[in-house]
């Protein structure tokens, strides 16, 4: 049984297709308001492909020493693995809690509680560290203009700027990022033809090196794939858009495979353009931003200069992005007794979860705040950041979890479960190359902390009995049960129900 879409009246109050009432405060995200190319635009928006296409190419030849392009194929098929977790569940439920909604209802309310704390925050640290990357390439593209101010300012406007943005009608917001991404890969894709007709270094631009093995060390490509994973991730964010988009079932599937699969072909694509214009690995690895540099030499400035100004545009649109989705989980939690009612308030006009937004966006500007002294911007990012790349990893690999059970409680073909043990195995490796051993200095922190975030998700509920029995008694995730396995909030098959006096 599918939930009904829209507002369902009873005794004069107003309930949404998840079983709760409307109030002066919570009248609820703004149902069939999204069309596909809005919700693609979530998920291609967090990933911020032209944000990271300017300096992957570099990071790679300094990790694997080539094989740049060979490097993220790896990564990509992997990260279709655990994408395939994601789309089993979202063929059948979706709702603004993202995975809250669905590896609740499959495994266990605190399971889905857990699960959503974790990519929650994933997503709030990814916009407070894209606030500075946002910044690190704002700063030399102004400098051209003549405005020379510190990066902080431009990180702080950054946060100003994504926070009004994110408050007007979502329709808007997600078509801003769409803009702003199209617009970016447009300047790229322009600028990586020309290179190639061109030829590229000694004429090289059609050759295959970037896509070979040879020469490359297995743990210099394992810590290469680690990294590439990293980039893709995001792909996922549609999936906090349930609640607003239209046909769901349909719609955000699709959005999940395809800004993957468009997002991993940019990437390739325009990681083999860049190495094959370099005269060496050892001079792509130590290029700041390889990307505007083979451009101002093979195409020109102007052109490069865009390309710096569309990565500028990709990475606001990623913080923009990441706050949406972030703030449409927590106002998810909310409604289960997750933090004060404030939470729950939207805007009578846009339909934006404003509680939850100020919230997002407080911890986000934290976030950048605890490095905000830092000397350079790409120091911050990196400090950041790295908390929630590790996180995510933990996020995918409950979801993948979830989805195993799902399976087996569902009595689905073997086959998926074979797929989605392949995409634990591909996890558990990632995890071995991440942590094993732990990292050094600053990084350490960082991993210590994504530790301590998902023990606070698993002990939280215990210590606060609101949320327990909010979670516990979920609508939500009762109305999940029942979509995905015919059981009511009891257990019980939707036939045993229904034939109970």
């Amino acid at each position: 049984m599918s939930p009904v879409r829209g507002p369902l009246q009873s005794g004069g109050s107003t309930y949404d297709e998840f079983g709760y009432e409307a109030s002066p405060t919570h009248n609820g995200l703004k149902h069939n308001n999204l069309r596909f190319f809005r919700v693609v635009a979530e998920s291609v928006g967090i990933q911020g492909p032209t944000g990271g296409v300017v300096i992957t190419a570099a990071i790679l030849a300094g990790i694997a020493g080539g094989g740049t392009a060979l490097v993220q194929v790896i990564a990509a098929v992997a990260m279709g693995f655990v994408a395939y977790a994601f789309v089993l569940f979202s063929r059948g439920f979706n709702s603004s809690g993202s995975v809250y909604g669905f590896t609740g209802a499959a495994v266990g309310p605190r399971f889905g509680f857990l699960s959503a704390i974790a990519l929650m925050m994933v997503y709030v640290n990814f916009a407070g560290g894209v606030y500075a990357s946002t910044a690190d390439e704002a700063q030399p593209f102004f400098a051209t203009l003549g405005l020379h101010l510190p990066w902080q300012v431009f990180a702080l406007g950054t946060f100003l700027l994504v926070m009004a943005f994110a408050y007007l009608n979502i329709r808007f917001s997600s078509i801003l990022v769409l803009i702003f991404e199209g617009v970016s890969i447009l300047f790229v894709v322009v600028a990586c033809i020309i290179i190639t007709v061109k030829g590229g270094y000694h004429h090289h631009a059609l050759s295959l090196a970037p896509f070979r093995a040879q020469g490359l060390k297995e743990s210099a490509v394992a810590l290469g794939v680690v990294y590439a994973f990293s980039v893709f991730s995001g792909f996922e964010g549609a999936a906090t858009l349930g609640e607003e988009s239209q046909a769901p079932k349909k719609t955000i599937p699709k959005a999940i495979m395809i800004s993957l699969i468009v997002v991993a072909v940019y990437e390739i694509g325009v990681a083999a353009v860049i190495q094959n214009a370099f005269p060496s690995t050892q001079a792509l690895a130590a290029s700041p931003i390889p990307l505007v540099s083979i451009t101002d030499t093979y195409v020109t400035a102007w052109l490069g200069d865009a390309i710096n100004l569309g990565a500028i545009l990709s990475s606001f649109g990623a913080a923009l992005a990441c706050v949406i989705a972030a703030s449409r989980m927590l106002f998810a939690l909310s409604r289960d007794g997750f933090g004060p009612r404030l939470l729950q308030r939207t805007g009578r006009s846009s339909g934006a979860p404003i509680g939850a937004l100020a919230a997002i966006g407080g911890v986000s500007l934290l976030m950048l705040i605890g490095f905000i002294w830092e000397k350079q911007a790409n120091t911050a990012v990196a400090d950041i950041l790295t908390y929630g790349a590790d996180l995510i990893i933990a996020a995918y690999i409950l979801a993948v979890l979830a989805a195993l059970v799902f399976t087996i409680r569902s009595h689905a073909p073997l086959y998926r479960r074979a797929i989605l043990l392949v995409g634990l195995a591909i996890l558990g490796y990632v995890v071995k190359e991440t942590f094993l051993p732990l990292p050094e200095g600053a990084y350490r922190w960082d991993a210590i902390g994504a530790a301590a975030t998902l023990i606070v998700g698993l002990v939280l509920p215990s210590l606060v009995p609101r949320l327990r029995q909010g979670i516990a008694e979920s609508k939500l995730l009762g109305v999940g049960a029942q979509t995905l396995l015919g059981v009511n909030t009891n257990g019980h098959s939707s036939s045993e129900a229904a034939s109970t006096p």
